[in-house]
């Protein structure tokens, strides 16, 4: 069955994708926590704080439905790429309730991302998160490394 993107459209929405999103900034935070991180923004991450992006310019946020059921979130938004300074879709967030991964779900709907636009994607990833996988798979460049030394 294929992926619908609903755009938030209630509060019911609105809450679900917040739950989602701290859920998914949750599991970053036990990638970051493996490699001697802590940060103490996203110890302390909330629904509050999953939705603060509503609303501004450049912004979207969708549920991802499935089989008539909200299993997952979209967020991305509109900027200029870092890279070489072409306007580009930053994939901020994209995250699927663990009871629909690998049905191809994230698949589905990174392929509906780019059929919508032909604007370039970029995104971050922690290393060793299963999404890699996903994003490689799909033909996606790593473009660059970051580093840290303390």
């Amino acid at each position: 069955m294929p992926i619908k993107l609903k755009k938030l459209s209630s509060k019911s929405d609105i809450d679900l994708f917040a739950k989602y999103k701290v859920e998914l900034i949750k599991s970053h935070q036990q990638y970051a926590e493996k490699i001697g991180l802590i940060d103490q923004k996203v110890n302390d991450y909330d629904e509050k704080d999953a939705i603060r992006h509503m609303g501004k310019s450049n912004y979207y946020q969708f549920i991802i439905v499935y089989n008539n059921h909200g299993v997952g979130i979209l967020e991305y938004n509109i900027e200029t790429s870092e890279i070489d300074g072409l306007k580009i879709i930053y994939l901020k967030n994209i995250f699927i309730d663990n009871k629909y991964r690998n049905l191809g779900i994230g698949s589905d709907v990174l392929l509906e991302l780019r059929r919508q636009t032909n604007l370039r994607i970029e995104l971050e990833c922690w290393y060793g998160m299963p999404a890699n996988d996903l994003y490689k798979k799909l033909g996606m460049k790593e473009l660059k490394t970051r580093y840290t030394w303390e």
